[in-house]
């Protein structure tokens, strides 16, 4: 199957930034002549960084018990004393290309909630194996997850899923993290896993680095009796850092003790949907695509007090094909405003529904994907734990009307929506 979510690299760059440096660091010309290059000598000085490369260290995740998480005084070594504890950095990056390093100092064996080190925003740090493809892990027993309820997504496939070598103690493992492209890989003790390479770009696991996603943070999920030691930069790696990723305290800014300057954990905002919704929890995000026909999305979970029932009324002018997507049967009520150009509705779902719509509308239902896979109903940007895709909601509503996303809005228990002009 074909994945045509809307977010290409070139867009991703325009919204999130490279995050790397730029810019050359000559030195400037201050006399009338050509400015003379010194030859080089064995006393000549290294040239200078790109930019000053904070100090930054660990945190232990606020859910976690007091005390259960130890930092060592550099703050780069995290000990637990209880299962299922969480440390995290400091600080953290929206866009760019990251290499980091973790040494596994010591493991405890025959854990039932198995180890993981990672990357992932703050709303999903505490989520072990559901990261809604807002974090990706690498586990003890082998596995690398990305998506929803613990499957893997490496390679871009759906469903597909990668088994490394587990890792354990005295292991170095290296995580690069190109928030650019939207892909973390892993290697062990210098060797990247199977078939990732961050250089070629070839394999890693999927991650949303959508506007509105959040920041990303490197974190590690311990159990009684683990240590594991970070370097983010200070030292020198122990493996090279692949080609255009930088350490991943370059480019933080610092405070007047030189520690890191958290740059998220909010990240950018989504551009917000042209839609006004009266329900709790709204979120939405319009693309800058302008197609001729646009392609609006709104869903939800379900109806909640009053029945299965919600309305959306149009009364923006664009020509429109509308996508409704709920999890129960719902029964909907589209309007539209004189001069509305709404010419088609798709409803989506793990259920069939109902609209009344006006005449003269086209309406279509669909349940399945052409994998024989079930629609899913989501109803969060960019994503959320729990069971929802909004990705992937997105990609089957792109395949179904052959058309690219104009905006996508929803809660959970929507009512009442209205697809409005620009403001």
């Amino acid at each position: 199957m074909t994945h045509r979510f809307l977010f290409s690299l070139g867009l991703l760059a325009a919204l999130l930034g490279s995050g790397c440096p730029g810019g050359a660091n000559g030195k400037g010309n201050t006399g009338g002549g050509p400015e003379q290059t010194p030859p080089a000598t064995d006393q000549d000085p290294p040239e200078p960084s790109s930019s000053v490369r904070c100090k930054l260290g660990l945190v232990a995740h606020e859910e976690g018990g007091e005390g259960a998480v130890a930092l060592s005084k550099d703050g780069l070594t995290a000990s637990a004393s209880e299962m299922s504890q969480i440390a995290r950095a400091a600080a953290s990056h929206v866009g760019g290309r990251w290499y980091y390093e973790v040494t596994v100092d010591s493991l405890l064996d025959g854990v039932w909630w198995a180890q993981n080190i990672g990357a992932s925003v703050e709303g999903v740090i505490h989520t072990v194996g559901d990261t809604a493809y807002m974090g990706a892990l690498y586990n003890t027993t082998g596995t690398i997850s990305s998506g929803g309820d613990g499957s893997t997504r490496i390679g871009g496939g759906r469903d597909s899923a990668v088994q490394a070598a587990p890792f354990a103690a005295g292991d170095v493992i290296g995580v690069a993290l190109d928030l650019d492209a939207g892909r973390v890989y892993f290697s062990k003790n210098g060797a990247w896993l199977e078939g990732m390479d961050p250089e070629a770009e070839a394999g890693g696991a999927e991650i949303l680095v959508l506007p509105g996603t959040g920041a990303y943070y490197p974190v590690l999920y311990l159990s009684d009796g683990d240590a594991m030691t970070v370097n983010f930069g200070a030292s020198e790696f122990a493996a090279s850092a692949p080609e255009g990723f930088l350490p991943f305290a370059e480019d933080l800014e610092a405070d007047d003790d030189g520690s890191c300057i958290d740059e998220g954990p909010a990240g950018l905002p989504a551009p917000p949907a042209p839609v006004e919704a009266a329900c709790e929890g709204f979120t939405s995000y319009k693309t800058a695509a302008e197609d001729a026909t646009e392609l609006h999305i709104i869903g939800i979970h379900e109806r909640g007090e009053g029945g299965p029932k919600a309305r959306v009324h149009v009364s923006r002018t664009s020509e429109m094909v509308l996508a409704l997507s709920s999890h129960a049967f719902t029964q909907w009520t589209v309007t539209v405003d004189p001069g509305a150009q709404l010419k088609g509705i798709v409803l989506v779902g793990h259920a069939p529904s109902r609209v009344s719509a006006p005449a003269g509308i086209s309406i279509n239902t669909v349940i399945y994907n052409e994998d024989g896979s079930r629609i899913e109903a989501a109803y969060t940007w960019p994503n959320a734990p729990g069971g929802t895709d909004t990705p992937d909601l997105i990609r089957s509503v792109e395949e179904i009307t052959g058309m690219s996303m104009t905006s996508f809005g929803g809660c959970r228990d929507g009512g009442s929506f209205t697809v409005v002009d620009d403001r």
